[in-house]
């Protein structure tokens, strides 16, 4: 069975990132996760830490671009076969 992370780029997503994760634990049970908290502003990190969400706390907001290529990195040095970004 392959080893599959789904990559969640996030910025300023406290009204979502829940929600999302929930979906992907109900419709992506075998899929790890790996949120990417793009140093938001809003209450993102604290809802994470809070729910002890996997997530990356970048300490310099690095767009889209950055967020993506940091999941596809932290995929690749743990060996996952398939990354998919959401």
């Amino acid at each position: 069975m392959s080893k599959i992370s789904v990559l969640i780029p996030a910025y300023n997503e406290e009204e979502n990132i829940e929600n999302t994760i929930q979906s992907i634990k109900e419709q992506a049970g075998g899929f790890d996760y790996i949120i990417i908290n793009d140093c938001s502003t809003d209450k993102t990190r604290e809802i994470c830490e809070a729910n002890s969400f996997k997530v990356i706390n970048l300490p310099i907001n690095l767009g889209i671009g950055g967020a993506v290529q940091t999941g596809y990195m932290y995929a690749y040095q743990r060996g996952y076969d398939v990354a998919v970004q959401v």
